[in-house]
């Protein structure tokens, strides 16, 4: 038996004193809940990947054997990702602690294998993450540059960093504030726009690795 809802959560998440709890505000609009900070941070690494267009928490339930009970199981989130040639495809994710999983295996297991079955005949994946998969540069990265998407366009600054960078070809964002403007001062007026070009992905920076003033960047397409 499944409810499968991509509006709303097909389960609300309560505040917690035993647990972080809170909301994740997504680029698209809206935001979603989480209910550990594993959680928030998977949230917050979807919501960066351009290649995600779809993001639901708590997306259905369904119903499974257990011994000789029934109950009832709510993966965490639903996402709809771009593959590099086009293809839309879409992949639920459990995230959980990588000791607890190996600790409940046995309790976890019926209900994993019940979620690959419904995910298998819908056409979508069924993956589980853990810290490993989660705690990466990439995340820090967002983190890091998510604060800066919103911020007011500089329009001139842009214009100056993203044409000097063409004349460098690729560079370093230190190297980059440096010809672009003369004084520490202008320099450290642009940083804020440099990092919102890059969070926007209109500099391009290999975010997979810990972002830093010596990190390479280059123009997209360059």
């Amino acid at each position: 038996m499944i409810r499968l809802d991509l509006k709303l959560p097909v389960r609300e998440i309560k505040t917690s004193r035993r647990s972080l709890t809170g909301r994740v505000s997504l680029l698209g609009g809206g935001n979603a809940t989480f209910e550990s900070s594993l959680e928030r941070d998977w949230l917050i690494s979807l919501d960066f990947d351009p290649s995600i267009q779809l993001v639901r928490e708590q997306p259905f339930s369904l119903f499974y054997k257990f011994e000789t009970s029934t109950r009832r199981y709510t993966p965490d989130v639903l996402v709809e990702q771009v593959s590099p040639c086009g293809n839309i495809f879409t992949i639920v994710y459990e995230v959980k602690p990588r000791d607890e999983l190996i600790k409940d295996w046995q309790l976890y297991k019926p209900r994993f294998k019940a979620a690959v079955n419904y995910c298998r005949a819908k056409g979508w994946r069924f993956k589980i993450v853990t810290e490993k998969e989660i705690r990466t540069p990439f995340v820090r990265n967002a983190k890091f540059l998510r604060r800066y998407r919103h911020l007011p366009v500089q329009q001139l600054v842009g214009d100056q960093l993203r044409y000097t960078l063409r004349a460098l070809g690729e560079t370093t964002p230190q190297a980059l504030l440096a010809a672009a403007y003369l004084t520490n001062e202008l320099q450290m007026t642009a940083v804020p726009e440099l990092w919102r070009l890059i969070a926007s992905r209109k500099i391009a920076a290999l975010l997979d690795d810990n972002l830093t003033m010596s990190s390479a960047i280059w123009l997209p397409g360059d």
